[in-house]
């Protein structure tokens, strides 16, 4: 007969064992990454992290310039809604003045995922329920505006609870959003993971965009409350509120009412031993509000619907990975969902319609990750931008990307990768840059 420590001992055993299970389950997707630095019966303390820099060259035409009337001087038209700024090299045009310039700029950068410290505590409150705590801090190595004695602040990107059983789970808290989930995952696990894209901001600071804003919708993160189904045949649903968001600037619509309702539904299936197939569509809904009294009959709407569906999919077989993602939508903006921009909104607050396509493919060769990717962001003119040529209204912006990384052992990345840039004009103008990125990462 066992003695009531034996039992209790047997029922910590049983406890932790299915603890360990449900772990395993929950958090298959970056337990490789944690290191646990604390445990007790039912409870550990755990860590994870990365840091990382890259040299970066971006080079190529600067920002185009308003057309000009010859014989007038007058603007004729000016391009607004997309393309890069930043300090450019003056070149004289053909008639002997400055042109747009050209774009020189060496940087030492963060990456596109920036400098990370996770800390996270999980225990188990009975034989099928655990609770994680995790807070996750994110850096940056470059200084603000090129200043050297520039203070960067740390950016508490995350921070949640997590209740997970067979249920499902239920995080409450600041993550990740739903929309544009998939396409994201596609850009960090077959291309920029370890590597850097394309900059962004090019004369500022933070964690650069990857292939972001060339066919893939960056997810972000939010504060929100998210009910995950356990995984039924391959399949789960993921529903969330939301914090809702103001699509500040043109049309004034800074002001909303409700949560922000996104989901994402996925689907992911195994056959042999390294093949996988994982389907994803997702979507959001916004509604934005004009501040104040307004008076609908004057021809500007006091109310409108952001929003927009996403889908994709991720397909390896062996050694090969490919990643196909799409988007479309009102008011998304380029960049990342519902973002206050002249590609989201036209001049008199219409939200645009924008879409998105985009196409990765990786091989993996032993240490090696050999990558290369396509994508294109696209605005459609409203009634307005036809009526008011005098505004060249951004049309697209193609992003290619191409690169190797070296797995020099599974915690220690070294990148070399490049990006093409494009940006076009409804009215012809046109801008092109080209980057060169190499860097080192170290994870844990």
């Amino acid at each position: 007969m066992f003695s009531n420590h034996s039992r209790a001992s047997s029922a910590r055993a049983v406890r932790l064992s299915v603890f360990v299970v449900l772990l395993s389950l929950a958090f298959s997707t970056r337990a490789h990454a944690e290191k646990v630095i604390a445990k007790g019966d039912d409870w550990q303390v755990y860590t994870d992290g990365r840091v990382a820099g890259f040299w970066s060259w971006v080079y190529g035409q600067g920002y185009p310039q308003d057309t000009v009337d010859p014989n007038t001087g007058d603007i004729v038209h000016n391009p607004i809604g997309g393309g890069w700024r930043a300090a450019t090299d003056q070149n004289a045009g053909s008639n002997k003045q400055p042109d747009a310039g050209t774009i020189n700029s060496m940087r030492i950068r963060t990456g596109f995922i920036g400098n990370q410290l996770g800390v996270g505590v999980r225990q188990q409150l009975s034989p099928w329920t655990s609770v994680t705590g995790y807070i996750q801090i994110w850096a940056w190595i470059e200084s603000t505006g090129r200043i050297k004695n520039q203070l960067n602040y740390a950016d508490v990107r995350q921070g949640y609870a997590k209740l997970e059983g067979p249920w499902g789970s239920l995080l409450a808290g600041r993550t990740r959003a739903l929309f544009s989930r998939g396409a994201t995952d596609i850009d960090s696990l077959y291309a920029h993971r370890w590597g850097l894209g394309f900059p962004g901001n090019i004369d500022s600071n933070g964690p650069t965009l990857g292939q972001i804003g060339f066919g893939v919708l960056g997810s972000g993160f939010a504060a929100g409350l998210i009910y995950a189904s356990p995984v039924l045949k391959g399949f789960q649903l993921s529903v969330g509120a939301f914090d809702p968001i103001q699509l500040q600037g043109n049309g004034a619509y800074n002001r909303t009412k409700y949560v922000r309702p996104e989901a994402e539904v996925t689907f992911e299936a195994k056959f042999g031993e390294r093949g996988k197939l994982v389907l994803f569509a997702n979507g959001a809904y916004q509604k934005i509000y004009r501040d104040g009294y307004c008076d609908a009959s004057a021809g500007m709407p006091c109310d409108q619907a952001a929003g927009g569906v996403g889908f994709g999919g991720r397909f390896e077989i062996g050694p090969y990975h490919l990643g196909v993602a799409g988007h479309r939508g009102k008011g998304l903006g380029f960049n990342y969902a519902l973002e206050p921009s002249d590609a989201a909104v036209d001049l008199s607050g219409i939200l645009r319609v924008v879409d998105g396509y985009y196409l990765q493919n990786q091989v993996v060769l032993g240490k090696f990750d050999l990558f290369a990717g396509w994508g294109i962001v696209r605005a459609f003119l409203t009634d307005y931008d036809n009526h008011h040529p005098e505004h060249s209204v951004i049309k697209d912006q193609i992003g290619y990307n191409a690169g190797v990384v070296y797995n020099y052992t599974p915690n220690v990345h070294f990148d070399l990768d490049f990006f093409r840039a494009q940006a076009d004009w409804f009215l012809g103008e046109k801008q092109v840059l080209y980057v060169s990125n190499v860097g080192l990462t170290f994870n844990w």
